[in-house]
C-alpha cells in the first residue's frame, strides 16, 4: 500500500495552500458589535451569509493543478499527465452527474439543457480539458446560490474519498486508467 504521508517535498501542495477539507463549515466570523449594544440573539453561518450575494466570487479553490497533484501524491502515484487526465475525467464525470441531478430535482430543464450542451461533449474535445471540472463548478456556482454548499461539500468529500486509506485509486498500479468513474 502507498504511503499516506505528504512528506516535506511539497507533494501535498493543495492541502498546504488551502488546508485540509473538512465536513464542517468554517466558523462564522465574530460579529462586529458596538460597545454597550446587546448581543444579537442569533448569528448565521459564514456560508449562509456569503451565499446571499449572487455576485459573490467562487470561494472553492481551483482544482487544477494542485488538487490533482495532491491526490496523486497522497496515493503514491506519479504526478504526470498519464495520471492527471484520468483523475480529471473522474472528477468531471462526477460533477456533471451531480449537476444533472440538481437540474432534475429543481426542475430547471432550460438551464439543464444549456449545461448539457456545454459540458456533455467528450473531454478530449473540450478546448481546455484540464480546466473543465473548474468550468463546471463555475457554471453551477453562478446558476444558484443554493448549489454552493453542495459544491463545497462535493469537492471536500471527493478529496477525502480519494486520499483515504480505502481510496479507489489504490486499486490500480502506477498509471491510472481512464473510465474510473464507471466503477462508481
Amino acid at each position: 500500500m502507498a504511503s499516506r504521508r505528504s512528506g516535506k517535498s511539497g507533494a501535498d501542495l493543495y492541502v498546504q495552500l488551502y488546508g485540509r477539507p473538512s465536513a464542517a463549515a468554517p466558523a462564522a466570523p465574530p460579529p462586529t458589535i458596538a460597545a454597550g449594544s446587546p448581543m444579537p440573539a442569533e448569528t448565521s453561518s459564514y456560508w449562509k451569509d456569503g451565499d446571499r450575494d449572487p455576485t459573490k466570487q467562487r470561494d472553492i479553490p481551483r482544482l487544477f493543478p494542485y488538487f490533482y497533484h495532491s491526490v496523486l501524491a497522497r496515493n503514491g502515484k506519479a504526478v504526470h499527465g498519464r495520471n492527471i487526465m484520468p483523475l480529471i475525467e473522474y472528477i468531471d464525470a462526477m460533477l456533471i452527474f451531480q449537476g444533472n441531478l440538481w437540474f432534475q430535482k429543481i426542475e430547471d430543464p432550460r438551464t439543464g439543457e444549456v449545461f448539457r450542451q456545454r459540458f456533455l461533449i467528450a473531454l478530449d474535445e473540450y478546448e481546455l480539458p484540464e480546466h473543465r471540472p473548474d468550468d463546471v463548478i463555475d457554471f453551477l456556482w453562478s446558476w444558484r446560490t443554493t448549489a454552493r454548499p453542495g459544491l463545497r461539500q462535493f469537492v471536500d468529500q471527493k478529496y477525502t474519498d480519494l486520499t483515504s486509506p480505502s481510496s479507489k485509486l489504490l486499486e490500480f498500479g502506477d498509471t491510472l486508467p481512464f473510465g474510473i468513474w464507471h466503477r462508481d
